[in-house]
């Protein structure tokens, strides 16, 4: 039997940077995980599946040690440009606007999970479980118990469930979920273009649903999230390369000229999820397993950084004051703290999408003139992407500043 302060059940980006933030506090940790751990292969990352990380990931990443070998991989974009196909509707943000070096990167994130890996090997004080599946979850007063399938028992003072959108820590503890299709299927490849991307990120709101080109670290190659109607996305999966690269261009516009894949389509459909209830006893949600929204923002990841930058200072203030680190008071806070940051998004990410899927003439004029009123309001257009960068808002206070360079989290 292992005795432990936390258990988290989850080893995506969420799960290993909690696991990170805990660890350099002197708390003991416990990460499981039921697939395999992220290998470091020696080669460049494949971008089948990135985040566009925010200036407030950046600072936590730096805080924890891995953000310069992340740049080294990643593609700061400088720009972003958003229009709608058939509309005079546009809007573009820069940088130089926001007195930033970059609006956000588009990171790898199997290279992610990688690089915070390897930085709790450098913990003496975790120990990660990979390849292992719970038999049983049992909670008491005190602890809450934990039964591997190789026969390793955990009991810890918390259990956080990191497990995703389908988190078997959620449906264990029977906590009620919301959810609705959006009935959309994101379509995710690998392009070479023509043209040159020019660090910038592009989107494209069409009839059934937008489509972004994301840059990547080479001049010629981005990252396509195509999210259409599902009708729509089974048609698109069911065309050959050639016929769907055309069908790519003309949705595009050409704004990139012709394009090739260089990778094979994924597919993934896409389900709004919402806990309604984030924290019973002892255990408590965080990232995916308890929000998922819409990726037409690029927020997800960022949503669940925060989410465990949040719980990890809470959590950190309880230890420090030698208080419970599992206390229901401080948990609800957390639940409060975090819940109003993900509604807020999920009503903005619904409003675009029923906003810029709603086809009458009269309503497409309206969203043209809203585009174009935003774009020429310097100060509108700073105070929106002041959020979305996660300069504003109520952060944790790990990630409101970026930090000097010897100010880095170590293990206790």
């Amino acid at each position: 039997m292992q005795n432990t302060d936390v258990t988290i059940v989850g080893g995506g980006s969420a799960g290993l940077t909690l696991a990170l933030l805990l660890a350099r506090q002197n708390l003991r940790v416990v990460l499981v995980e039921k697939g395999p751990p992220p290998v470091e292969t020696g080669t460049s990352p494949a971008y089948q599946r990135v985040s566009a990380l925010n200036m407030a990931s950046r600072y936590l990443f730096e805080h924890l040690g891995i953000w310069q070998p992340l740049l080294a991989s990643a593609a700061a974009y400088t720009d972003m440009q958003v229009w709608e196909a058939d509309s005079f509707a546009r809007i573009g943000f820069s940088a130089t606007e926001q007195q930033l070096e970059a609006l956000g990167y588009i990171c790898d994130n199997e290279h992610i999970r990688q690089l915070l890996h390897r930085q709790l090997q450098q913990c003496s004080n975790v120990s990660c479980y990979f390849d292992v599946a719970i038999t049983q979850l049992k909670q008491g007063e005190r602890d809450v118990m934990l039964q591997l399938d190789n026969s390793e028992l955990i009991l810890s003072r918390l259990l956080v469930g990191a497990d995703g959108v389908n988190s078997f820590v959620r449906q264990h503890m029977q906590l009620p979920l919301t959810h609705w299709d959006y009935q959309h299927t994101a379509i995710v490849a690998k392009i070479r273009c023509t043209l040159p991307h020019q660090l910038t990120a592009r989107q494209v709101f069409l009839a059934d649903g937008p489509l972004a080109l994301l840059p990547l670290p080479e001049p010629d190659v981005c990252s396509i999230v195509w999210s259409a109607e599902t009708d729509q996305a089974s048609r698109l999966l069911a065309l050959d390369d050639n016929a769907f690269t055309q069908a790519l261009c003309a949705a595009s516009q050409a704004v990139l000229g012709p394009v090739e894949l260089v990778s094979e389509r994924q597919a993934f459909g896409l389900t709004m999820r919402y806990a309604s209830c984030w924290q019973r006893g002892r255990v408590v949600l965080v990232a995916d397993a308890a929000h998922s929204i819409h990726p037409l923002a690029g927020q997800g990841m960022n949503l669940g950084l925060m989410d465990v930058a949040a719980l990890a200072q809470l959590i950190g203030a309880q230890h420090e004051a030698g208080d419970d680190i599992a206390a229901t008071a401080m948990l609800r806070r957390y639940e409060r703290w975090r819940k109003a940051e993900a509604q807020s998004m999920i009503v903005a990410m619904e409003a675009f999408k029923r906003g810029f899927g709603a086809r009458p003439a009269p309503l497409k004029l309206l969203r043209g003139a809203g585009l174009v009123a935003v774009d020429k309001l310097p100060w509108l257009k700073h105070y929106l992407m002041a959020h979305a960068l996660g300069l504003k808002g109520d952060l944790p206070a790990l990630v409101k500043k970026p930090l000097p360079d010897t100010d880095t989290l170590a293990c206790g």
